[in-house]
């Protein structure tokens, strides 16, 4: 266990799936809730922004916040929002017990796992972008210059985050996106 010192974050780390239900379980210790590092209501520490890294603007974000969330399609994703929650990926997905949803998605019958996914995915997963990550602010621009390459960098950047989080079912079905991609960066190279 170690405290961070201004937000007094007591943090401790599981080696066990055991350990992490035992905690999701109790939710209280000696009046401080209990919750994953992961989950979407963590607020993060505040870190000063650091010199030379420009955000995109408050109203670009939440276009690009929107158009993320139309290209991904609601069945896909609760909620999409700009975040400076990571700095070094450019999207995270959070989900509240994160822990618990593992679980549930390891226990669940083979011959159900793509549509319990599906579903619990929809309802729990929030994608946060990072403002000041180079591909988020190109993306920003790619979307108008080249919507069909901007959609298939919308749509790796969230599995990405997936499989970050230990949320990705079945990893093969991003060969044929990042393929596309590959040959959208590879085009005209060739000369």
């Amino acid at each position: 266990l170690f405290t961070y010192n201004k937000e007094e974050a007591v943090v401790s780390t599981q080696s066990t799936g055991e350990d992490d239900v035992v905690l999701f379980r109790l939710e209280n210790y000696k009046d401080r809730k209990l919750c994953t590092a992961e989950g979407a209501n963590v607020k993060p520490i505040e870190k000063p922004d650091e010199p030379g890294q420009e955000k995109l603007e408050k109203q670009e974000g939440n276009r690009l916040a929107t158009w993320f969330r139309d290209t991904l399609g609601r069945e896909t994703v609760k909620e999409v929002k700009m975040s400076d929650r990571q700095h070094s990926q450019p999207a995270v997905v959070t989900v509240e017990n994160l822990t618990t949803l593992r679980r549930y998605l390891e226990m669940a019958p083979p011959e159900q796992k793509a549509e319990s996914y599906k579903y619990l995915l929809h309802n729990n997963v929030v994608l946060e972008l990072n403002p000041v990550h180079p591909i988020i602010k190109q993306l920003s621009s790619l979307r108008d210059s080249n919507p069909e390459v901007a959609e298939l960098v919308a749509g790796q950047l969230f599995d990405n985050a997936l499989m970050n989080a230990d949320l990705v079912h079945d990893p093969r079905r991003m060969v044929g996106r990042i393929n596309k991609l590959l040959t959208a960066v590879t085009k005209g190279k060739e000369e």
